[in-house]
């Protein structure tokens, strides 16, 4: 016997199809690191593949030197390309549609009325998720979170592995920092100028590689907004239009994100960060199925994926 409602089924799928764009674009415009890295293609889909894999060169070519009119070349076999290795980490959602539902709100309007108020929800809380894993370190859910910011641009940045790279090992693969309690310093209106400049240049480790993107907790953009308040500049119209206050430090837009850690502030290059994900999309839609136990269908949602670099010494991480 057929199902007597299996017009839910193909409704709920071909409501989620038009939503579906709506999610991505919306978790994107909502948080600034994301919608920059949108604007360069550096949320970037992949085909396939176990894990998520960045080229690196860690070292310079040891076959220069200045030579004589007959010397010979040197042709030592160099290696200084290498491998970094990122684990694919899975966020589901879900939207279900019971068989009271369907009874209740009769009618196509009425359902689809009701589909669109549980994917707002949907959206909001995968838009939650993504915003606070932008800044995780990867432990989270035993493990199966993305590896933010805290991972990636870590606060003690000569320890732990990044990309199945040990950093304790590599100098080459450690991001750079500004420890307050380091320098001596209290973080303060008069003193955060000075300690945007020194990690600045120190993130300046390779020629014409400078942050473009400085993301601050309430504590850090307050002390710089008022130290700067005579002079200030606004950031890009863009980041200012989706209701972040942004403003400008040299080459970096400057803003400040809930999610961002408690003191804290990020020097990004976002020339060298990715968003990688597999799927059709950001996020992919499922079948909608209906289990043989209960009166309702489910729509899965689910994220494939996870950030990555290709360059850490051009990132930088302040904090107390």
């Amino acid at each position: 016997m057929s199902n007597p409602n299996s017009t839910v089924g193909q409704l709920l799928t071909t409501t989620l199809d038009n939503y579906a764009p709506s999610i991505i674009d919306n978790i994107t415009n909502n948080h600034p690191l994301l919608e920059k890295l949108k604007a360069k293609g550096n949320i970037v889909k992949k085909s396939g593949g176990v894990t998520f894999q960045e080229k690196i060169s860690y070292a310079t070519n040891g076959t220069v030197q200045y030579q004589g009119e007959y010397d010979t070349y040197n042709t030592t076999p160099q290696d200084v390309i290498s491998t970094a290795t990122f684990a694919q980490k899975i966020l589901t959602g879900t939207v279900t549609m019971t068989d009271l539902e369907y009874a209740q709100n009769a009618g196509p309007e009425q359902i689809v009325d009701l589909l669109a108020e549980k994917m707002k929800v949907l959206e909001a809380s995968l838009s939650n998720q993504i915003g606070t894993s932008i800044y995780a370190d990867g432990t989270g859910s035993g493990g199966k979170e993305v590896g933010g910011l805290k991972l990636l641009v870590s606060d003690a940045p000569t320890s732990g592995t990044v990309g199945q790279i040990n950093r304790a090992n590599y100098s080459f693969w450690q991001n750079k920092l500004y420890d307050f309690s380091v320098e001596s310093v209290t973080p303060s209106a008069t003193t955060i100028l000075a300690a945007f400049n020194q990690l600045y240049l120190r993130c300046q480790a390779q020629m014409g590689k400078l942050p473009d993107m400085i993301a601050a907790d309430s504590v850090y953009f307050s002390y710089f907004e008022t130290a700067t308040q005579t002079i200030q500049r606004i950031s890009s119209d863009k980041i200012g239009a989706m209701g972040f206050d942004n403003l400008k430090y040299k080459s970096s837009d400057v803003f400040f994100d809930p999610e961002c850690p408690a003191e804290h502030a990020y020097f990004i290059n976002t020339n060298n960060i990715f968003m990688k994900y597999l799927g059709e999309s950001l996020f992919t839609k499922g079948v909608a199925t209906r289990p043989y136990n209960q009166a309702a269908y489910v729509v899965p949602m689910t994220f494939m994926g996870n950030m990555t670099i290709d360059n850490a010494r051009v990132h930088g991480v302040m904090h107390a």
